[in-house]
This record gives structure tokens, C-alpha cells and sequence, in this order.
């Protein structure tokens, strides 16, 4: 009967904690889709603004003629299609993140209907008042040492899984964050020769080629790093200052490629501050993943060491 009693909670307790676990992703996902849509529409409406400033320098009117005579036309027209480049980048961006975390929220709310999650607060309530019976007529000390074992196992068994999971999106992350730092590199050494050797006309296509593929990197990268940062917050206790996120870095590092990426006097060094951005995000990966494989091998230990108790008080 005890053995039941054990197998059942760690069922139960298995279960609960799987719920609650999407519940938390749900919840999380559900925030950050609300606040993408506001950044959405925010960029919509800016860069809205800019299409309609470029469509008033194209209308012919009086001034905008002498601005041709007087060679202002060009330079503002420049800096408005500038902008608009940059407004229009910034908003594809941001309607990507959309998307994916559209897609994120659909499936962890596909995952909530999962039927054994139906009754589980009702089954863990049921299971509790057996429990309780059981554990007034048949107390003893090594029943509740025991129990507090199963306990034991249950969470380190959670919080392994976890790990395992938050490693896995880790080294997805790693994967591209490298990918687009090679990308970013290639478009450096194609900038330096346009800018400072007089590339030319095919050098420049070049360029915006490797930044438009740069792009779609980043944007995968930034996708991998929100899914790291989800895995990360279902691992408890590991919340330690050396494994601490900085959020700034992972969710605004975009902010810094896709300024001015249009203004040809500042591509190359956007290019090359965008690449050292994206190291030190690499960075903070990894050593959040070295801080992860030591919580690991400590978990591991301590399961061991739970094993070996209980063999010992069944043997005794």
C-alpha cells in the first residue's frame, strides 16, 4: 500500500507540475505578444509617417521646385528614404516577432487542453485526504523519511528535466548567434572594401545582401534567445546572480543593427558595433550554459545520494 502511495504522488505530483509549468509559459507568452503588437503597431504608424513625408517631397508644388534649383531636394529626399528604409526594417522585424509569439501562444495553449491536466486539481485533492488516512494508521519514522525521499525525487527529477530543456534552447541559441556573427563579419570585410577602397556599384549590392541576410539571422537568434529566456524561467532554484539574464542585451541588441543601416558614412561601423553586440550576448549564453551543466552533474549527485538512503532504510 505505501509503495501505491509513493507511485501516485509522484504521478500526480509529475503531472501538476507539467501544468503548471505551460501555464507559467502560457501566461509569459500571451505578455510578450501583447506588449510585440503595441511595438507593432507603434512602428506601423512611424512608418506610415515616413511613406507620407516621402510622397510630400514626390507631390510638385512651388517649393519643392526651388529645392530641385537649389539642390535641397536631393539631400532631403535622401534622408527621408533613409528613414523610411530604416522605419520599414525595424517594423518587418517586429511583425516577425509577432508571428512567432502568435504561433508560441497557440501552442501552449494546445498544450493546456491536455485531457490528464482535466481533473488533476481534483485528483491531487482526492489523493491528499487518502493520504492522510493512510499516513494516521500507519505512522512511523521511516515512513515519513521515505515519503520525504519520493518527495525529494519528484522535484530533482522536474528541475533535470528543465535543465535538460534550457540547455537545449541554449545551444540553439549559441548555433545562430554564431551564424549571424560570421554573416556580420562577411558584410564587415565587404563594407571596409566599399567604404574606405571605393568598391563600387557591385561591392555595395554585395553589402546590403550580406546585411539583408544578416538580417534573417538576427531575427532567428532573437527568436532562440526569447525561447532560452522561457526555458530558463521553469528552472527553479537556479536563479543565481552568474545566471542572471540581462534583458537589455538580449532583446534590444536589434536596436543597435537596424539604426541608421541605411546612411552609407555609418554602415560600416553599425556593422562591426552590431557584431561585438552580438559576442557579448554569445557570451552571456555560454556562461549561462556552464552555469547549467554544473547544476546538472549537482542534481545528478544528489539523486544518487537519495538512492543510496532509501536502499538503506528498506534493507534495515
Amino acid at each position: 500500500m505505501r509503495q501505491d502511495i509513493y507511485e501516485r504522488q509522484m504521478e500526480l505530483t509529475t503531472k501538476r507540475s507539467e501544468r503548471d509549468r505551460i501555464k507559467r509559459r502560457l501566461d509569459g507568452a500571451e505578455k510578450r505578444l501583447h506588449e510585440a503588437m503595441e511595438l507593432r503597431d507603434r512602428l506601423y504608424r512611424q512608418l506610415t509617417k515616413e511613406q507620407q513625408d516621402i510622397a510630400k517631397l514626390g507631390r510638385f508644388s512651388f517649393i519643392n521646385k526651388i529645392k530641385t534649383w537649389t539642390g535641397k531636394w536631393d539631400e532631403e529626399m535622401e534622408k527621408e528614404m533613409a528613414e523610411a528604409a530604416e522605419a520599414e526594417l525595424k517594423y518587418n522585424e517586429a511583425e516577425k516577432t509577432v508571428t512567432d509569439l502568435k504561433e508560441e501562444t497557440e501552442e501552449f495553449q494546445k498544450e493546456m487542453r491536455n485531457p490528464d491536466f482535466t481533473y488533476i486539481d481534483e485528483d491531487w485533492a482526492d489523493f491528499l485526504k487518502e493520504k492522510e488516512t493512510w499516513i494516521r494508521q500507519n505512522d512511523s519514522i521511516a515512513s515519513g523519511t521515505l515519503q520525504k525521499i519520493a518527495d525529494e525525487r519528484v522535484m530533482l527529477r522536474s528541475m533535470l528535466r528543465e535543465i535538460g530543456e534550457a540547455q537545449g534552447a541554449g545551444q540553439k541559441a549559441n548555433n545562430l548567434l554564431n551564424a549571424a556573427i560570421d554573416k556580420l563579419g562577411s558584410a564587415e570585410g565587404t563594407s571596409l572594401w566599399d567604404t574606405f577602397l571605393g568598391g563600387g556599384i557591385i561591392v555595395s549590392a554585395i553589402k546590403y545582401s550580406q546585411i539583408n541576410s544578416s538580417e534573417d539571422l538576427i531575427h532567428l537568434a532573437q527568436r532562440a534567445l526569447r525561447h532560452f529566456e522561457t526555458e530558463l524561467m521553469d528552472v527553479q532554484n537556479i536563479a543565481t546572480e552568474s545566471l542572471t539574464i540581462n534583458k537589455k542585451d538580449f532583446y534590444n541588441f536589434t536596436d543597435l543593427f537596424f539604426d541608421n543601416i541605411f546612411s552609407d558614412w555609418m554602415v560600416h561601423s553599425r556593422i562591426t558595433d552590431s557584431k561585438g553586440k552580438l559576442k557579448q550576448v554569445l557570451i552571456d549564453v555560454r556562461r549561462i550554459q556552464e552555469g547549467l551543466a554544473r547544476k546538472h552533474d549537482e542534481i545528478i549527485h544528489e539523486l544518487k545520494r537519495l538512492d543510496n538512503q532509501e536502499q538503506d532504510i528498506i534493507i534495515s
